[in-house]
């Protein structure tokens, strides 16, 4: 099964319904309902969004939120050789970095966030939700 990796401020532009771009990420898990392609994440993603949302809104409401990303999205783990490559980095962000490494070390080619300027340091193809979309539809 083809797989994509999803950083965690396009997630949460989905569940904090974040205008303009909720509806670049929904259209991608539609997408990939429809094309059988996993979308992932990394564990880090869902204890970030939970903790964000349940400070935004409530702890119910984050707790409904999380249940409901976690049946669209496949988890990748982090570990301990994740944390260290990102400690190694040359990342200015250290969860940039995990995100990076989870990604890699999860066999992923591509990573999509909105902060595609964080991740120069990457050796994965970085695109934005609207890129991804575009490349797709070719």
């Amino acid at each position: 099964m083809k797989k994509i990796y999803v950083d965690s401020d396009v997630i949460l532009d989905l569940l904090l319904d974040r205008e303009p771009f909720n509806d670049d990420i929904a259209e991608i898990l539609e997408n990939s309902l429809k094309n059988r392609i996993a979308v992932c994440v990394s564990s880090v993603t869902i204890t970030n969004l939970n903790y964000i949302i349940g400070r935004i809104e409530n702890r119910n409401s984050a707790a409904k939120k999380t249940s409901k990303i976690l049946k669209l999205v496949k988890v990748e783990n982090v570990g301990e050789s994740t944390v260290s490559k990102s400690i190694a980095s040359k990342f200015k962000d250290f969860e940039d970095g995990v995100q990076n490494f989870c990604a890699e070390e999860s066999k992923h080619k591509v990573l999509i966030t909105r902060n595609t300027k964080d991740y120069k340091e990457s050796d994965l193809a970085i695109m934005s939700p609207r890129e991804y979309l575009t490349r797709i539809k070719k």
